[in-house]
């Protein structure tokens, strides 16, 4: 059964995409949360507790709810790439794309032939589909996510644009910032000012554009027509126990 993508269904239709991270490696939460009206649940496989044994079910969790199971890598390498495709993600996040050759070789790992090299294999989300089927919904249908948070990135963005089949350019704010050498707190406007123009370049380039969002900046990040607004759902668990602790101090 083929089973549709709902971020890139609303990238096609201009649709603005919420989706939330967090350290999340239980089936049972991730179920409750895609059952909450998210477009996507981002999954960390680089920072975060997630194996290769938790990808089916978790990724199963979000087919329930028709929410985009996105999995946060550690690195470009190809086999890493559609072993994560192979056992169910949806999505893909793809840390550290510096380059075009970078973002082309990420390409190449995803996506079958034409598009691609990626290993033929029967993903479970091809069971019962013939291969040739699968594979022209697979290459359409798996969301690519390449993240821009390198000043060599931001310098060589014109080229890394360019490259097709990728669905979202990332700009993250704190390890830009990092590469930028200055402290993501104390220099917002230098900081805010650089995501600003790397966005710019990727909307004139008719690319779409992601970034990290909060409660004091989601407002300007949507005025700016920002596609993909992840949202890090420990705001949440920081705010409510604030205003509780607030409430009985």
């Amino acid at each position: 059964m083929f089973r549709s993508n709902k971020i890139k269904e609303n990238l096609k239709s201009g649709k603005p995409s919420i989706v939330l991270s967090g350290y999340f490696d239980s089936p049972n939460y991730i179920e409750f949360i895609s059952s909450l009206g998210v477009d996507g649940i981002w999954l960390e496989g680089e920072h975060g507790p997630i194996d290769f044994r938790d990808i089916p079910n978790i990724s199963r969790a979000c087919d329930l709810h028709n929410v985009t199971s996105i999995f946060r890598i550690t690195s470009q390498e190809y086999g890493l790439i559609y072993r994560y495709l192979d056992l169910g993600a949806q999505g893909l996040v793809i840390p550290h794309v510096n380059t075009k050759d970078q973002a082309l070789d990420i390409v190449k790992s995803a996506k079958y032939y034409p598009l691609g090299k990626r290993g033929m294999f029967t993903s479970r989300r091809g069971l019962n589909i013939s291969r040739e089927k699968y594979a022209e919904f697979s290459n359409n249908d798996s969301l690519l996510i390449v993240i821009i948070e390198d000043i060599e990135a931001i310098k060589n963005l014109d080229e890394i644009v360019k490259v097709d089949n990728i669905d979202i350019f990332f700009v993250a704010p704190n390890d830009l910032a990092q590469s930028m050498g200055i402290d993501s707190i104390k220099s917002k406007d230098k900081l805010n000012s650089e995501i600003h123009k790397a966005i710019k370049k990727i909307q004139l380039a008719k690319r779409k554009v992601g970034t990290l969002t909060n409660a004091e900046n989601i407002d300007s990040y949507i005025d700016l027509g920002v596609d993909f607004m992840l949202y890090d759902s420990n705001q949440f668990i920081r705010d409510g126990i604030k205003e509780l602790k607030n409430k009985i101090s």
